[in-house]
């Protein structure tokens, strides 16, 4: 694959399949603890909710997962790898540092780029959050009960691939902008609690 992007610009069309390799997780009840006598480990897991639309984890949607046994390493987040919902939208959500080893529920699937030098990790994430891409998902998937996605679906899509120096560019304007919008929703909501505080303090007031 390296091959294809020897040249000055060269852009490719892939399917996912080509640069990249999925895994279903853990259907949790095959290892879930019955009671407290049989817990022999505790994990954090991933949720549905916790993969947030602006591509990162919400941490504070994380649940505890009791296991009756040890789990394989490769049931769990990795640095750089791709974590999406099986349900559309997909929310697509890059593992770091800070979100690595976490158990990864049925509900969600975990791509891993095959060659960094080919595609990056974050371009990968990138593709699959583009509203075009959700939309062809979601057609696909159109006859499914409870908007579902097969990896199959995921793994068939086809993506643009440009160079590196290019997927670079592009991945930091993502960057930067998602940064931004994390930064105006936090100013909003800041602003949205200090206006209920001087409602209440006015209105509550004369009920005391």
């Amino acid at each position: 694959w390296a091959g294809l992007f020897s040249q000055r610009s060269e852009i490719v069309i892939v399917k996912i399949s080509d640069v990249a390799e999925a895994q279903s997780g853990l259907v949790l009840g095959r290892k879930e603890a019955k009671d407290s006598a049989s817990v022999h480990y505790q994990y954090k897991r991933l949720t549905l909710r916790a993969l947030g639309e602006d591509g990162y984890i919400d941490t504070d949607e994380l649940e505890k997962f009791s296991a009756s046994e040890l789990l394989d390493d490769a049931l769990f987040t990795t640095t750089e790898s791709v974590v999406v919902r099986l349900f559309s939208p997909m929310y697509p959500v890059l593992i770091d540092e800070s979100s690595k080893g976490l158990l990864v529920p049925s509900q969600l699937a975990v791509l891993r780029v095959k060659d960094c030098k080919v595609i990056l990790p974050q371009y990968l994430r990138l593709c699959l959050s583009q509203k075009t891409l959700q939309e062809r998902v979601a057609k696909i998937e159109s006859g499914t009960a409870q908007r579902t996605v097969k990896i199959g679906t995921i793994m068939d899509l086809e993506i643009v691939v440009p160079e590196l120096k290019t997927q670079y560019r592009v991945v930091e304007i993502d960057a930067l902008s998602r940064r931004r919008e994390r930064m105006y929703r936090n100013l909003i909501e800041q602003e949205r609690l200090l206006t209920d505080n001087i409602i209440e303090n006015i209105i509550g007031g004369a009920l005391k």
